[in-house]
């Protein structure tokens, strides 16, 4: 799902807008969808890594994509860490939030660093910034999404 729509959607939206935000909201949506249903370590490396592969068939020159692969990683290790039940648990909207802002701007600094050829530093963290931008807004439509799954199938 990812992969597909990153290649449909993404580049027009980035092109309307300059704007990274598509790239993160349909990259968190479907990673902590993912995470949530199945509680797995690897679950979120697993989505990434098929996320990269369908977008380079797609797109085989979006080496950026590398970024989101390890903000994959990134955050299947942290939600391992932190524990399933209590990311997912009470306060989910908090770990939602903070966990989507701080991988959203890794991916955005790696892919401003590696991917861009931005030649300052206040260039390329204000591309990570963007990014957590883009991993706030993705994080708020997450967290309805995962209360009404839990709601629906406990």
């Amino acid at each position: 799902m990812w992969g597909v729509l990153n290649f449909a959607f993404s580049p027009v939206f980035f092109r309307a807008t300059r704007l990274p935000f598509l790239c993160d909201i349909i990259g968190l949506l479907a990673l902590f969808s993912a995470i949530w249903a199945v509680r797995q370590v690897g679950t979120g490396t697993f989505v990434g890594l098929t996320a990269t592969i369908v977008t380079f068939v797609m797109r085989p020159g979006a080496f950026y994509f590398l970024g989101f692969t390890v903000a994959s990683i990134l955050l299947d290790i942290l939600v391992y860490y932190l524990g399933y039940s209590r990311v997912f648990g009470g306060e989910t909207w908090l770990y939602i939030l903070g966990l989507g802002v701080v991988t959203a701007a890794t991916a955005g600094l790696i892919i401003g660093v590696f991917f861009m050829n931005f030649t300052t530093v206040i260039a390329i963290l204000t591309w990570s910034l963007l990014h957590a931008v883009g991993g706030f807004i993705g994080s708020i439509i997450t967290i309805p999404v995962i209360m009404g799954l839990k709601k629906r199938l406990g």
